[in-house]
This record gives C-alpha cells, structure tokens and sequence, in this order.
C-alpha cells in the first residue's frame, strides 16, 4: 500500500528540521570521510590477526569508510587464498616454475638476480591462466630479457567483492614478503622490480609496494 498525501507530507517536514538542526546534511553527509559514529556491527573492530612470517593485520576505525569501506573483514586464510608466484623466464617462456621465498626454491629455479623483474597480477573473478596475463608476459619477454612472476591468488579472487578486495591486502604482505626476501639474501635492487596489476591486481600491488622500501 503506498504511502498518504499526509505521510509524505510529515516525513518531508520531519526530514527538513532534521537538516535545519545540523543533524543531517545530505550532503555533506554521502562526502564525508570523517564521519565518527558507533558501529556495534562493525565486525571485529580493534582486531588483529597475525599470518606467521608475513606479519599482522588490523582493522580499526580508520580502516573504515562509511562509502568507500562500509564492510570491513579480515582475509580468508593463506590456505585457502593460496598464492603462488609463477616464474617465466626466456629459458621457460610458457612453462612456469613455482618459486616460493626460500633459498632451494629459487636457486633451483630459472630466476636471474642480476636481471629486472616484472610481477603480473590478476584481478577480481580472474585466474593467472587469462589471456591478457599470458600476452603480456609474453610481450615482456619478447622485448626485454628479464624475469616474470605472475602472481596467481585466483583463490581469494572470487565473490564476493567486499571479501576479494580484503583478501588483497593479505595477497599483497605475500608479495612483499617475497620481495624483501630477495633484497635481503639475493641483493636485488628493488628499483629492479615493476609491479603490474589490473583491476583488484592494481589495489593488490600498492599494498606489496608499501611494505618494500625504495620500489
């Protein structure tokens, strides 16, 4: 049943006091980003979750956006996230090699220290198999003799978005975790590393560029 002539009319009149009172402004209100309210639903507020060597997640009231964040939640676990780094080389342009953050990993593998390397990351509902990963890795090693990583967290990718997107702040301590490995034992030069991101890949490679001083 829709609303009376005189419930509109009392909900215009209520709504324009409200506004006149400085409670709400519409306005300013949809804008704001320093809204301070109480978020009893707000889940795990002050929180922290720690993923062994990688370090510590938390969300606080900073973290939240009342437009831009409105849903704050943790990562899915590593397990289930289940990055890998895909490492393709001219010796292996179209076969991968799994490269993990340790020493027998990566002496094993065919990653050049001595030359440039170039992440590829995916976005959101996408798989480090899509067309465009593939192009571009091959474009990059056609023009160039470097090392590409593509970074495969096709796990955390998925619906819904709210989740995938938290999900790349942990994909991205993963990504960091790896490069600073590599500065630290191998004596990369992080000015030697580009990230590339598409889509939540983008938001994924700004969080692993903050944790890597000088990149």
């Amino acid at each position: 049943m829709g609303l009376s002539y005189v419930q509109v009319l009392c909900a215009v009149f209520i709504s324009s006091r409200i506004a006149e009172a400085g409670i709400l402004d519409t306005l300013n209100w949809a804008r704001s980003d320093k809204i301070e309210v109480n978020l009893p639903w707000l889940p795990f507020e002050n929180e922290t979750r720690c993923y062994e060597e990688l370090g510590c997640l938390n969300i606080t009231r900073s973290w939240y956006h009342l437009i831009n964040r409105p849903f704050n939640v943790f990562p899915l676990p590593r397990s289930v996230i289940n990055t890998r780094f895909i490492l393709y080389t001219r010796l292996n342009p179209s076969e991968g090699q799994l490269i993990r953050a340790n020493n027998q990993s990566i002496e094993r593998s065919n990653l050049d220290i001595k030359k440039k390397i170039k992440f590829i990351i995916h976005g959101f509902i996408d798989t480090p198999l899509s067309n465009w990963v593939r192009d571009m890795r091959d474009e990059l090693l056609k023009s160039n003799d470097l090392n590409v990583i593509v970074v495969d967290w096709a796990g955390g990718s998925l619906p819904l978005y709210t989740q995938a997107t938290a999900n790349t702040r942990l994909v991205g301590m993963e990504i960091g975790y790896l490069i600073n490995y590599l500065v630290k034992n191998y004596e990369v030069e992080p000015r030697d590393i580009h990230i590339i991101g598409h889509s939540l890949g983008a938001h994924t490679a700004g969080y692993a560029g903050s944790l890597v001083p000088g990149l």
